[in-house]
């Protein structure tokens, strides 16, 4: 949990982004085994410094491809 980002205990911040994206934040840790890092997710104040930018644009990713068209699901 970040104090100075205002996080809450639903928030989970990854060890990583603890020591790059909120180095000198007021930081609790709490460990957990499986979780989400909220950091990238863009949910907080401050924005993910590992996770980058796209390299590309993944929403037009397969928009050229035409549907492929099957009579499998027709019944007669």
């Amino acid at each position: 949990i970040c104090h100075t980002c205002n996080t809450t205990d639903r928030n989970a911040i990854c060890v990583n982004c603890i020591k790059k994206c909120h180095q000198g934040h007021d930081v609790e840790f709490i460990r957990h085994d499986r979780f989400f890092c909220d950091c990238g997710a863009g949910t907080l104040s401050n924005p993910c410094t590992l996770a980058g930018e796209p390299t590309h644009d993944t929403d037009t990713l397969y928009d050229s491809a035409p549907p492929i068209e099957s009579n499998t699901l027709q019944h007669n």
